[in-house]
């Protein structure tokens, strides 16, 4: 039982890679992971992800500030768009992570940003999507209320831009490749 928990977590992955050195300091003895320049070079990949990741944060951040009615009361509206405010903070946190480390990635920065970047994009997506559908209903359930038409098709075009950026994002970066 206590070998099958300690797998499923691996709490002590990242600390069995560093051993002490000469001078008492830790070193990194684990794998480095290197991306592989075929298609583009890592600093364009990395121009393009903060690109998408950048597109994705200021949509989602404007969408936040609008006075969008279903914002304000509709929970079919405001938990799936918080959540989608969540996974792109994560994709924020991941692109952030990969450009302090550089390349080549140790392996634990590898197993967090790299191999978890398809999963936060298609969650980022699907939840933009919720959102999307949830705005939608409430709008034929309430229809546009006077003044806020602008900013209720402004919300649904936003919604959009952070479908497409995390689609994007999604289908280069499984295309992207990273050898040991």
């Amino acid at each position: 039982m206590a070998e099958k928990k300690r797998k499923r977590w691996n709490r002590y992955s990242k600390a069995s890679q560093f051993a002490p050195g000469a001078g008492g300091e830790l070193a990194y003895t684990g794998r480095y992971f290197t991306f592989q320049e075929t298609e583009v070079t890592y600093r364009e990949s990395m121009r393009r992800r903060i690109v998408l990741t950048a597109g994705s944060t200021v949509a989602a951040l404007v969408c936040g500030f609008m006075p969008v009615p279903a914002l304000s009361n509709t929970w079919y509206v405001l938990l799936p768009f918080m959540l989608t405010v969540l996974a792109v903070a994560s994709q924020v946190w991941a692109v952030c992570r990969m450009a302090y480390w550089g390349n080549p990635l140790r392996e634990y920065v590898y197993d967090t940003t790299v191999k978890q970047l398809p999963v936060r994009t298609i969650l980022a997506m699907i939840l933009s999507m919720c959102t999307l559908c949830g705005q939608i209903c409430y709008l034929v359930l309430h229809g546009l209320q006077e003044g806020c038409s602008f900013c209720n098709f402004a919300f649904l075009g936003l919604l959009i831009v952070i479908f497409v950026c995390s689609a994007v994002w999604r289908r280069m970066e499984i295309r992207w490749k990273w050898s040991v």
